[in-house]
């Protein structure tokens, strides 16, 4: 009979620990490793990302791993309960023995799961190693098989603490789940309910959402941390719904020291201000996503990737109106990062120009560095 092992949890999110685990069983003799995110577990809180998120993390992660595949037994609506979901799966694979994977952390409770009885008698129970507890332990009519890996120490709440400081988690999770992490905006405060909430209009926020898709992008392109390219790019508007008074006020009452011609206009003075407000009303400490919003419509020497990926995002992302060089800036975005910002800059220059109007001295600066540095390429 052929074995299915089955992987349960919150997957919040799913990480290596897990994937070693299922590579254990599936060297063990599985057939197969279900991932299988619980909606909503009978015996802990609720999860921090929705429960379909966590389905499709991992499903991207299953695909990189021959063997193991996303499962949704256990994404119903109520408590779910493990035997209740070792059903379902008998019923979809009747010709196999189902093997529950387990944590040597949950053996000590095993015997009081809910419908044990039933459970010890419908599956087997495969044990990983976990550093602190006997993998070894009997638990009375439970069928019970250590698997041969070392222990696992690595946790998701130890993920979660690093995406929550704008990290990309690289070792514990893929680069194409954190770039979905990113892309979604989990594991972050709901800034799209807050940008919302502030008076942005719907339009604002398409654009807002469509520069952190494409920031993202260019952050896992370019070498920048997703986490703060998801961050920066949803906060780098926020004080656009503020009127230009409005701005001014509060620009005075953070204490910002501004260039006149900064200071005077609303698409320029927007950018710093947004920094202030991320900084001061929403904690936001992480210097450079702050440089990032400061500097994203007038640029600045010696920028960061970090900063000429938001730049750059903002002025390219999939919602703009299409402007004269604009397909050209796009194509170079995926070759060369600040040579497409230099680009991008030069053509906000023609354009600003043409209308009668004075440049930004600030991106004049920002321009001679870029050049500079193409040079040097």
């Amino acid at each position: 009979m052929r074995l299915i092992g089955v992987l349960g949890g919150m997957f919040d999110p799913i990480h290596a620990g897990h994937i070693r685990a299922a590579q254990a069983a599936l060297d063990a003799g599985a057939e197969r490793v279900l991932l299988c995110p619980c909606q909503m577990p009978a015996h802990r809180g609720q999860a921090i990302a929705p429960a379909m998120d966590r389905l499709q993390l991992c499903e991207l992660t299953s695909r990189a791993h021959t063997g193991m595949e996303a499962c949704d037994a256990d994404l119903r609506g109520g408590l779910c309960y493990t035997v209740d979901t070792v059903d379902i799966l008998q019923a979809r694979y009747p010709d196999a023995r189902i093997c529950w994977i387990i944590g040597a952390d949950k053996l000590p409770s095993l015997n009081k799961w809910y419908g044990a009885e039933r459970l010890f008698a419908a599956c087997e129970f495969w044990v990983c190693p976990r550093p602190g507890y006997d993998a070894h332990l009997p638990v009375p009519d439970a069928r019970l098989r250590v698997l041969d890996m070392p222990p696992i120490a690595a946790s998701s709440a130890d993920v979660v603490q690093r995406l929550h400081a704008y990290d990309d988690a690289a070792g514990m999770i893929s680069h194409e789940e954190a770039r979905y992490i990113a892309e979604n905006g989990l594991y972050q405060p709901d800034y799209k309910t807050l940008l919302k909430a502030r008076g942005m209009p719907e339009k604002r926020l398409l654009h807002t959402l469509g520069v952190r898709q494409t920031a993202v992008v260019l952050a896992g392109l370019y070498g920048a941390r997703m986490q703060a390219a998801g961050v920066a790019a949803m906060l780098h508007d926020i004080a656009k719904p503020l009127s230009l008074p409005e701005m001014q006020k509060k620009a005075q009452e953070y204490g910002l020291r501004l260039p006149k011609d900064i200071y005077a206009d609303e698409n320029l003075l927007h950018g710093p201000l947004a920094a202030a407000i991320a900084e001061h009303e929403l904690g936001v400490t992480d210097a450079e996503i702050l440089s990032a919003i400061a500097c994203h419509t007038t640029g600045k020497p010696d920028m960061t990737v970090l900063e000429q990926v938001i730049y750059l995002a903002d002025a390219i992302e999939p919602t703009r109106r299409d402007y004269p060089g604009l397909a050209q800036i796009r194509a170079l975005a995926q070759t060369n990062l600040s040579a497409a910002v230099l680009l991008s800059m030069r053509r906000t220059r023609e354009y600003v120009l043409s209308q009668g109007h004075a440049f930004c001295p600030q991106t004049e600066l920002a321009m001679q560095s870029l050049a500079a540095k193409e040079e040097t390429k």
